[in-house]
């Protein structure tokens, strides 16, 4: 039994960070879709993995939240449309570990 929503989709791609042009790879345990230098995001979900928004704005990491079940989240604000989202930190990705200090410079704001 999957644990994962039926609204989600499975897609994990290597790509470009648009912000500061690192080579993000893959993740192993889960689907990237930000960078984990920066941790900025580009708005292409409108649900997880299913590249339904056409917005392709700058998503950028304005703060962070801890919950219960899914741990450390990172929280967006698109820069073009304004929508607000939430992702998980990748503190133990076997590939390439999301960056804490970048995360810890978020409540620095």
């Amino acid at each position: 039994m999957s644990l994962a929503s039926p609204k989600f989709k499975h897609i994990n791609e290597s790509f470009v960070c648009n912000n500061c042009g690192f080579a993000v790879p893959q993740a192993s345990s889960t689907c990237r879709d930000h960078c984990p230098k920066c941790l900025h995001s580009i708005h292409v979900d409108e649900n997880p993995g299913d590249r339904g928004a056409h917005c392709e704005g700058i998503l950028k990491p304005t703060g962070y939240s801890l919950r219960k079940k899914k741990g450390t989240m990172i929280l967006f604000t698109c820069q073009k449309c304004g929508i607000k989202k939430a992702n998980r930190f990748l503190e133990r990705d076997e590939y390439c570990a999301d960056d804490y200090d970048s995360l810890l410079k978020l409540t620095a704001k």
